[in-house]
């Protein structure tokens, strides 16, 4: 009962903090982490212990699959080499970097150093994004930004996998890790597919949209209990699941199901995220007294440093390796468009760290193969909770600041190309009802009345309001339903155009195709 209460308790407390977040110009994670760290400090709150597998195993599955499913894969399509790049190169370059300077400086084992470089490889764009978006920077830069974290949840816990197992076997070979890494990585993502197109096959049986969003919650843990019992990464098997889904949404999903797969993943990502902020908080007095001579001044100068070097390392790929590979391409002749120095700086300060971070450090085991304590341990999750918080606050509260001051903050080009997509939207639907009215069985009133809610919202939309409008009072509902039908199916088809010449953003493209979703499910009641 007690595990019961203190669920209901963490809960409200999201709640509370998220609404305080709410009433503040600054990203909910931020008030979260605080909130948390405020938490395990009140007296008389629980002494909290976290079993490893239940977070690596509860928490992390579902995590991953919702960044999968919530992307768009086509603009991860169209920004692919800055997103490997990124994901890979900049993941291990800061996994090495964070391991050599714990090392140097706090003492702890190789071992374990690697084991927080894997941790604080990944990270959470949800606070830079909407900053980004809040402020109309460059869409470009929340799909570099969402790409880059989705793709590294599976390196950086990729490279954790097997930098946990060296530590627990006490030994390490160059070319077997390489080996192992690309075995389990490659082998991740085709389970993942797999599972994916399995489940893919049974939903398309299936019109229930409580069913088809439970069995992708079932897609998203069977793909990951699959590859880690074979060994293989289970995170790039849900992430893969998850874009497997997102990709062929439109065609696996029907409207009602997208609308309820949306909400329900969102919802899902910000209760297991907040969760995770507040655990690490509650448990942070139980990790603090289990290190002994480690002094409150000592903790915080290392997550300076360990915070520090993550910002510099990403300060200084993000100013050496777009030269380098801008060099190549003039090299061989091919030209492409290059992030300017401003974008690479918001870039470089957007490099913040979160729920999946925190995920691995809880999950690491209690004790190696023998029996000892896993070493470090208490330390190693300290140093990654406090370099989260020194990651995602300062940076999370200066970022308007600096797209502000780079003139990189474009509220009104966000508004207009949201418009202007809307607008080709309304206009293929009037020319689809053009051609229903020489449609001899279609009676001339219901296309009228469908024509007539599309021209006024196309006139609003050109007055720059919008507006949305149902079609009550219709004299025959039957064929009013079908000219309407038709004509979001015209929506739709200009919608796909849109996507495929990468002329609408994949967060935009999705807010319309939801609001599609929601007429379309108006006229099927």
């Amino acid at each position: 009962m007690a595990k019961i209460e203190l669920f209901i308790a963490l809960l409200t407390a999201v709640v509370l903090l998220a609404a305080l977040a709410r009433r503040l110009p600054v990203p909910h994670p931020i008030v979260l982490v605080l909130g948390g760290l405020g938490l395990g400090f009140v007296p008389g709150a629980p002494n909290i212990r976290l079993d490893p597998n239940v977070v690596f195993f509860v928490f992390l599955p579902p995590l991953v699959y919702a960044a999968g499913f919530l992307s768009s894969s086509e603009e991860l399509q169209a920004n692919a080499r800055s997103v490997f790049l990124l994901a890979t190169g900049l993941v291990l370059m800061t996994m090495a970097g964070i391991a050599v300077v714990a090392h140097e400086l706090t003492g702890i084992s190789w071992g374990a150093a690697f084991v927080l470089g894997a941790v604080l490889g990944p990270t959470d764009p949800i606070a830079a994004t909407a900053v980004a978006g809040r402020l109309g920077a460059p869409q470009r830069l929340s799909t570099i930004l969402q790409g880059e974290a989705l793709v590294n949840d599976g390196t950086g816990l990729a490279v954790f996998k097997i930098a946990v197992g060296v530590t627990l076997a006490g030994s390490f070979s160059l070319a077997s890790s390489v080996g192992e890494f690309f075995k389990i990585s490659a082998g991740g993502i085709a389970v993942g597919l797999g599972v994916a197109f399995i489940t893919g096959r049974v939903r398309r049986r299936i019109d229930e949209p409580e069913l088809e969003v439970t069995t992708s919650l079932i897609t998203a843990y069977a793909a990951y209990l699959v590859a880690d019992r074979l060994g293989l990464s289970g995170v790039l098997a849900s992430v893969a699941a998850g874009l497997y889904v997102s990709r062929s949404a439109s065609e696996l999903l029907g409207p009602a199901t997208r609308i309820e797969s949306y909400s329900f993943w969102e919802v899902t990502t910000f209760i297991l995220e907040s969760l995770l902020f507040l655990l690490v908080g509650l448990e942070f007095p139980t990790l603090v007294s289990d290190l002994e001579g480690l002094s409150a001044g000592t903790l915080v100068g290392y997550a300076a440093a360990l915070t520090g070097a993550a910002i510099l390392l990403r300060f200084a790929w993000m100013f050496t390796v777009p030269y380098l590979t801008s060099f190549i391409d003039e090299r061989r002749g091919r030209g492409r468009s290059r992030l300017s120095s401003r974008e690479r700086a918001v870039l470089g300060w957007s490099g913040m760290r979160g729920g999946v971070s925190l995920a691995a450090a809880l999950s690491i085991p209690l004790a190696t193969a023998t029996g000892a304590s896993f070493p470090d341990r208490p330390l190693v999750i300290l140093l990654a909770y406090t370099t989260v918080i020194g990651t995602l606050v300062p940076t999370g509260l200066t970022l308007p600041f600096l797209i502000q001051k780079l003139g990189l903050a474009r509220p009104e080009a966000a508004r207009a190309r949201n418009l202007e997509a809307r607008r080709r939207l309304v206009e293929a639907a009037l020319a689809r009802a053009s051609e229903l009215e020489d449609e001899e069985e279609l009676p001339e009133r219901a296309v009228e009345r469908a024509r007539e809610i599309y021209d006024l919202r196309l006139r609003r939309l050109r007055t720059r309001l919008g507006a949305e409008e149902d079609g009550d009072g219709q004299e025959d509902p039957d064929a009013y339903r079908r000219v309407r039908r038709e004509m979001l199916r015209a929506e739709r088809g200009e919608l796909s155009k849109l996507r495929r010449e990468r002329k609408v953003p994949g967060e935009l493209a999705r807010e319309i195709e939801r609001d599609l979703d929601y007429e379309e499910s108006r006229l099927t009641g």
